[in-house]
């Protein structure tokens, strides 16, 4: 029992410190990131905060309400369909759909391991970096295209031996 009420007292005295150090906007954060979540979703809290500050940066087309951000969260964090999440948060099955197309073509965008950064940079600096990151992305998506076509050729190699060995049976004898 004594325990129990220590701990209620450092939670307490915790929350009070949250609550001093914090905006309301980061304590919602905090608490995003904190909360139990199952490892049937896509990413993780941090991983799903990242994208979206991420899709926040970008600033093309139009920002994501909290109904949206959170119905993104239950498909890519909670591991929810999108019927489920679309009632969770009280939205239409096709807006989620919708919603989802749009975050998923992002994260395409963005290649897996990389980061996206909205830096302050004199503009020559700022120029350099992007050309730099053009060709490093064209890079990245040449390699891409040569595994999957490594992988095609692969694919047409063992395709090919079981019509050779398929066909074997039926062929006659070349002798």
């Amino acid at each position: 029992m004594a325990t129990t009420t220590n701990n209620e007292a450092r939670l307490l005295a915790a929350a009070a410190q949250i609550k001093k150090d914090f905006l309301p906007a980061e304590i919602a954060q905090l608490i995003r990131l904190i909360a139990p979540t199952p490892n049937t979703g896509e990413m993780s809290a941090e991983d799903f905060e990242r994208l979206m500050a991420n899709l926040a940066s970008k600033g093309a087309g139009r920002g994501y309400s909290e109904k949206s951000l959170a119905a993104a969260r239950q498909v890519l964090v909670m591991g929810a369909n999108i019927p489920e999440a679309a009632t969770e948060v009280g939205m239409t099955k096709q807006s989620v759909s919708q919603l989802m197309i749009r975050v998923r073509r992002h994260m395409k965008a963005v290649p897996e391991g990389w980061k996206s950064a909205n830096l302050c940079l004199p503009s020559e600096i700022c120029n350099h970096l992007e050309d730099v990151a053009e060709v490093m992305r064209k890079v990245a998506q040449a390699q891409d295209k040569s595994r999957e076509n490594e992988e095609l050729s692969e694919a047409i190699k063992d395709l090919s031996l079981s019509i050779y060995v398929g066909l074997n049976g039926w062929l006659p004898d070349p002798k």
